[in-house]
């Protein structure tokens, strides 16, 4: 089964969509799309598409048959339209993260998706990295116990990317929807998705607005921070930067009441080497090294598999396409992540923790 795509935006990173749909196999490139006729048609040429299937209007290129799936690669503000436009019409969609820029849009996509009944899989390629699968597989185990505490952090010392990044009118905001979309989740993920229900932030752009470049003209944040509580009692602090006067904000981490772990490792802080974690990293195929070995303990693992998070995303699309199952990455486990951001913008706008809210499906 050959799986036909239509691409929806032709800038940078629909490059990186082709090239990993070429590389996995298994798809075929039917159709592009783009308001400006000139790159779609630059982009058709590259990819071997016919001009016939070269369109202005994503819901004209929707109208072929031909279509399975669509790739959204447009930028932030505009990921909602032509999502929820191809799941309307029939077609699976792989939407480029943040799912949208605000939680409106990302809760129309969701519920476009339930009604339709096709795969909403968006872009945040780090779930699939092996570590982090291996440190939900230990959360999942019970070993950590009830977890009551996390940090999830990323991001760099300075990385600000310009471009349609910079303003709030294409990417809706700044660090956070950027590339804080991928540590948040990746923790939601590993912590099997808890609700959050309040919130209280700060983000800033203070350095950004020395650089010539960026003063006056860029609109969003370089920096957010977070004080996430769960409905579950557990609290998450979230750190992200573009730009900051720190080489990092340090590691993911979640402590339990039996146990903690690093995802970065991932390592194991506990009281014993478990036969059950033992089992667990045989079953695996991994090697583990406990020091000291009994008692109070620090567990770290090797022999991981060296994978391309980029083609493991779109390998698991393929396969779920194929087999009609659900999304790899739950679309409504995504939607936590802008509950959560909508919650850091209100929040700091109005100066205080407020209450955020998960919108029903």
């Amino acid at each position: 089964m050959t799986i036909r795509v239509g691409i929806v935006g032709t800038g940078g990173i629909s490059r990186a969509h082709h090239r990993t749909y070429t590389a996995v196999g298994g798809f075929e490139i039917v159709a592009v799309c783009d308001i400006v006729k000139s790159k779609a048609n630059e982009a058709a040429d590259k990819w071997g598409v016919p001009r016939k299937h070269v369109f202005t209007s994503y819901n004209k290129m929707l109208e072929m048959d031909e279509i399975d799936t669509v790739s959204v690669c447009t930028y932030n503000q505009g990921h909602r339209r032509p999502t929820v436009a191809a799941l309307n019409a029939g077609k699976h969609v792989f939407c480029e993260k943040p799912m949208a820029a605000t939680l409106p849009d990302a809760t129309a996509m969701v519920r476009a998706a339930k009604a339709s009944g096709k795969i909403l899989q968006i872009g945040i390629h780090s779930t699939f990295n092996p570590r982090l699968q291996f440190a939900k597989k230990v959360i999942d185990s019970g070993l950590l116990g009830d977890i009551y505490y996390s940090e999830s952090t990323g991001g760099s010392r300075r990385r600000n990317p310009g471009r349609t990044f910079i303003y709030k009118k294409t990417a809706g905001a700044g660090a956070i929807v950027d590339v804080g979309v991928y540590n948040m989740h990746d923790s939601l993920y590993a912590m099997g998705y808890p609700k959050p229900v309040r919130v209280s932030a700060i983000t800033e752009d203070c350095i950004s607005q020395q650089d010539p470049q960026f003063k006056g003209i860029m609109d969003v944040e370089e920096f957010g921070v977070a004080w996430v509580r769960f409905d579950n009692g557990g609290v998450m602090v979230f750190k992200i930067s573009w730009v900051v006067h720190q080489d990092s904000l340090g590691p993911s981490f979640c402590l339990g009441k039996e146990a903690g772990i690093s995802l970065n490792g991932p390592v194991v802080y506990a009281d014993a080497y478990t036969n059950d974690l033992k089992k667990l990293v045989k079953s695996e195929g991994l090697t583990a090294e406990a020091n000291p070995p009994e008692g109070m303990t620090t567990i770290q693992f090797s022999g991981f598999p060296e994978v391309d998070v980029w083609q493991a995303q779109i390998t698991a699309f393929r396969e779920a396409v194929k087999a009609d199952t659900p999304s790899p990455i739950l679309p409504e486990g995504v939607l936590l992540t802008n509950v959560i951001m909508d919650g850091i913008f209100r929040s700091h706008a109005a100066g205080k923790e407020i209450a955020v809210r998960v919108p029903e499906i």
